[in-house]
C-alpha cells in the first residue's frame, strides 16, 4: 500500500519563497504543535494559514481541534497561499479545504516518527507542497522514504507511522493542504 504518491513537479513556488522571506515574523505566531516538549513537532517552525478560527482557543487543544469549519488567518493573505491552496483543490478533486499551515524543519534537524491523530487529521487527506528541499531530506514511512525538491506536490497517508529527517544545510520547508475529496 502506498502511504506517499508524487502527484506533480514544477509548481511555481518562488512567489510564496519570497513573501516568507518578506515577513519572518509569521513564524510561530501559534505554537500549539511545538511547545509541548514530548510533541514530534518541537524544535520546528510552523506558520498557520488556515485551520479552526483562533478566537475559539480557550486553552483546551482537544476542544480546539474537533470537529470545525477552518478559516483563513491573515497570513495567508499576507503570503499569498489562497490560489496555490484552490488549485491543489481543483488538481485533486477536492471538496472541503480543510487546515493548511507551512512547517519549517532547520538544517540538521527532524521530525520525530508519529501518527497524526484527533478528527481533523482522520478526516481530510494531506497534500504537500515543498516549497524548500533537497535530496539530502526525506520524508519517511517504514520501508519507505521520499526526497522532494522545491515545487514538488505528493499526497501522504498520515494514519501510518511517519517522519522527516533533514540531513542537509538548508531549512526543509513544505507548504501543507488538508483536503476532503469525494
Amino acid at each position: 500500500m502506498d502511504k506517499m504518491i508524487p502527484i506533480y513537479q514544477g509548481a511555481n513556488i518562488v512567489p510564496i519563497m519570497a513573501a516568507i522571506n518578506r515577513n519572518p515574523n509569521l513564524w510561530n505566531e501559534h505554537t500549539i504543535r511545538t511547545k509541548d516538549d514530548i510533541s514530534p513537532h518541537k524544535k520546528l517552525d510552523d506558520i498557520w494559514l488556515r485551520y479552526n478560527d483562533w478566537s475559539n482557543y480557550n486553552g483546551d487543544r482537544d476542544k480546539f481541534n474537533s470537529p470545525h469549519d477552518s478559516v483563513w488567518y491573515p497570513s495567508a493573505d499576507i503570503l499569498n497561499i489562497k490560489p496555490i491552496a484552490m488549485q491543489i483543490m481543483a488538481l485533486v478533486g477536492g471538496e472541503r479545504l480543510g487546515g493548511v499551515l507551512i512547517r519549517k524543519i532547520p538544517a540538521g534537524g527532524s521530525c520525530l516518527p508519529h501518527i497524526d491523530t484527533g478528527w481533523h487529521a482522520e478526516y481530510y487527506e494531506k497534500f504537500a507542497i515543498q516549497l524548500q528541499g533537497d535530496l539530502n531530506q526525506s520524508f519517511n514511512f517504514d520501508g519507505e522514504s521520499f526526497s522532494a525538491v522545491a515545487g514538488d506536490v505528493y499526497w501522504f497517508d498520515n494514519s501510518f507511522t511517519h517522519w522527516v529527517n533533514n540531513d542537509s544545510d538548508q531549512d526543509r520547508i513544505t507548504l501543507i493542504v488538508c483536503i476532503k475529496r469525494s
